[in-house]
């Protein structure tokens, strides 16, 4: 017997109650749920790996024990790399006092520039009055707030120690209990609606799993290729802070865009200031990033995302906006999936979203003597038949 798609409606809608429900719960507990979190993204990466080894005939706990070993090893090679970079991180907290004087002798240099160029007067008067504001808020703001977060960090160490225990802890048993956990979550719903279920979550699993794997592959050679470039500089021109800023890269690169821009400016600052003011091997930092940046962009992503999320690219946009108005950076990292998700669960509602659009034959072009009326009559009755021929066609999809 067909559904309706009011039913379907109904039925989706207390989903999302439910979710929301859900949702609400865990804000209330918001803070044990990034280490879970965090932990789940974890052992959902590794599962391709772990379902392959099963298919080779290793049980569970076997194939686990091997992913979770090597899992290990490399938590503890990026432990020592942030370890390093701690140690640069403090030399640089240090010596933010100094890096200051620097920055307001470069914009004071700029703004004598600006004073002496042919620029109209009101630009002119406009230029300086930024550059005044600018310098306002560095002589306000920038003192201590290098040594502030640092001095957040030391005293967060013990919490820090204890993720670092207790985060191994908990991916290793999600990785053991993913298959019972996924039975018990299914086993939740109605057994009239359970393939239907199954094949909607098997989409979105399809998609955020190539996205979640595929970002940690992209972040994390982002990552090594700016702290190889890095270091060379380092080598060459004494540019301090490479593994800082390879460890930033690697980490915030998942941000589009401003990502990115931090890391550039970032970078360039650091040749910048740490060189005397070397131009060279500034605009070499600079142009490192953004030429790994189009390396990754145009011919790695394509290759590890596939075919990316589906999403237009005013869709994500959209996305990125909403994220980052709901949950500022964390926001915008997680917009994307969830909105691809919530794009998954739209074509299955309303498949005629996905029916390709068709084309105007010069018998539906609109006469010149036909009037306003009778036009849009004649196209919401196209559009009506056509929505009808979409819903016969996918009617065996919704069928029990």
């Amino acid at each position: 017997m067909n559904r309706s798609l009011d039913t379907i409606i109904l039925r989706y809608s207390g989903y999302l109650l439910l979710f929301l429900g859900t949702c609400y719960l865990l804000y209330l507990v918001r803070g044990a749920v990034p280490i879970f979190l965090v932990a789940g993204l974890i052992a959902y990466a590794w599962e391709p790996v772990l379902q392959r080894l099963e298919r080779r005939g290793y049980s569970r706990g076997r194939a686990v024990g091997f992913v979770f070993l090597i899992f290990l090893l490399m938590l503890v090679l990026a432990l020592a790399l942030l370890a390093s970079a701690w140690q640069q991180a403090q030399t640089l907290g240090s010596n933010a006092g100094a890096y200051q004087e620097k920055i307001v002798d470069l914009i004071d240099l700029n703004k004598n520039r600006i004073k002496e160029s042919h620029l109209p007067k009101d630009v002119k008067e406009s230029a300086i009055e930024a550059v005044d504001r600018a310098m306002v808020d560095i002589k306000a703001k920038a003192p201590g707030f290098i040594s502030e977060k640092l001095q957040l960090v030391v005293a967060s160490i013990g919490l820090i120690a204890i993720i670092g225990v207790v985060l191994p802890v908990i991916t290793f048993w999600l990785m053991l209990e993913m298959n019972p956990i996924r039975a018990r979550l299914l086993m939740l719903v109605p057994p009239a609606q359970r393939r239907e279920v199954v094949e909607i979550a098997a989409n979105i699993n399809e998609l955020l799993g190539r996205y979640v794997r595929g970002q940690i592959i992209v972040c994390s050679l982002f990552g090594l290729l700016c702290t190889i470039s890095f270091y060379f500089l380092h080598l060459f021109y004494g540019m301090d802070y490479w593994l800082v800023l390879g460890a930033l890269a690697a980490f915030i690169y998942i941000v589009p865009y401003i990502g990115m821009a931090t890391i550039a400016v970032s970078a360039g600052m650091s040749a910048y200031f740490t060189t005397s003011g070397n131009i060279t091997c500034t605009v070499l930092a600079v142009g490192s990033c953004i030429l790994f940046n189009l390396v990754i962009d145009y011919g790695i992503s394509p290759r590890v995302l596939g075919r990316g999320v589906g999403l237009h690219p005013l869709m994500v946009i959209f996305a990125l906006l909403a994220g980052a108005q709901v949950g500022g950076v964390f926001g915008m990292v997680l917009a994307v999936p969830v909105f691809a998700s919530l794009r998954v669960l739209a074509i299955r509602l309303f498949p005629a979203l996905t029916a390709p659009i068709p084309q105007t034959s010069s018998e539906t072009t609109i006469p010149e003597n036909a009037t306003l009326h009778e036009t849009a009559t004649d196209i919401v009755n196209d559009a009506m038949h056509g929505e009808a021929k979409l819903t016969t066609a996918a009617s065996p999809s919704l069928s029990d």
